[in-house]
């Protein structure tokens, strides 16, 4: 009869092999649970990190903000009584805090703030010299380069740079009056048939001459028959016409007529589009929907303003006898009248 090994005795060998299972399935899970954590971790300092950048940004942009606040007049200077021109800005920053060059909070703790690290003149980049020209308005820029630094928490930091330019519309004018006419009717010109009348395309300040007025080529014959003091259908003519320098109209083409001019939709687009010239008032606080309105302004129609204003008019406006003069930029969507003698537009 064959004798038989106790079973305790066959499986000696393997002892500990549950416990050797058991460590190794601890140490997988550790490290499952060590990378869980590390994410973790990264996730946040991640999201802590883009925050306080999203805060750096921001804060430069409220530097934007303030700056251009300063520049549209909205913030008294120090001390009192400097007009927030171009000029005065490149020249005197230290007279507005938000130019001064010192750091400004954003957060009410600090937390997130601006500097202002440079405001210069891009076109005349040595400013001692220009600011020291007699009489000041000598030196107008026309635009300026504002760098900002933006802080913001865990040390974060974003540089914003922005040119300004001084006029709110800016192209190179052809001609003084520019009348386009795509509605295949002929346009109803008429300067009134007294030589009182005066239009010139002749820069004062001596920049040379631009054309009077600049018309389609189908009204050319009307339009030059009324300059020359004649019916537009070239009788009656009395030899008494305005006085229009140069004589004789331009015509437009592909080269002198201005972008948003060229269709209707342009120029709708120019006006009431999303960014277009109406939107462009209303966040200056320049639009208007009468012209007694745009007038009666603090601003007024920007007379007493060297650098000028933009004056938006959804309507119409009548500049006559009483009426105060201006300068700037002036969009009238309605009837512009120029009334008596008195009128002007330069």
């Amino acid at each position: 009869m064959r004798a038989q090994t106790p079973l305790c005795e066959s499986r000696a060998g393997e002892r500990g092999a549950a416990l050797i299972t058991a460590i190794l399935l601890s140490l997988l899970l550790l490290a499952a649970g060590g990378v869980l954590i590390l994410t973790s971790t990264m996730t946040g300092v991640t999201a802590r990190d883009s925050t306080a950048e999203m805060q750096a940004y921001y804060a430069a942009e409220a530097g934007v903000a303030k700056t251009l606040e300063v520049l549209r007049g909205n913030v008294q200077s120090n001390p009192a009584g400097t007009k927030a021109t171009f000029r005065n800005v490149v020249c005197s920053p230290s007279f507005w805090t938000t130019t001064a060059g010192g750091y400004v909070n954003v957060a009410a703790d600090g937390s997130s703030r601006f500097q202002i690290t440079s405001i210069l003149d891009p076109d005349n980049q040595n400013s001692a010299a220009m600011c020291a020209l007699i009489p000041a308005d000598k030196y107008k820029p026309e635009r300026l380069r504002i760098r900002i630094t933006g802080l913001g928490p865990r040390d974060s930091r974003k540089n914003m740079e922005v040119v300004v330019n001084r006029y709110t519309l800016e192209y190179d004018v052809k001609a003084t009056v520019t009348l386009p006419n795509g509605s295949g009717t002929p346009i109803n010109f008429n300067l009134g048939g007294s030589n009182v009348t005066s239009t010139s395309g002749v820069d004062a300040s001596g920049g040379g001459s631009i054309d009077a007025f600049a018309i389609n080529q189908a009204d050319y014959n009307r339009t030059n028959n009324v300059i020359d003091g004649c019916n537009a259908d070239g009788s009656n003519c009395s030899g008494s016409g305005p006085n229009v320098t140069p004589g004789d109209p331009g015509v437009l083409g592909g080269g002198n007529t201005p972008s948003f001019l060229k269709d209707v939709a342009s120029a709708r687009e120019f006006l009431y589009g999303d960014e277009g010239m109406k939107q462009s008032a209303i966040n200056q606080g320049r639009y208007f929907t009468s012209g007694a309105a745009a007038i009666a302004s603090t601003a007024g129609l920007g007379a007493n303003n060297s650098d000028g204003v933009y004056t938006f008019v959804d309507g119409d406006l009548t500049l006559g006898p009483g009426n105060p003069t201006g300068q700037g930029t002036l969009i009238v969507t309605g009837k512009l009248t120029l009334s008596e003698t008195s009128s002007s537009m330069a």
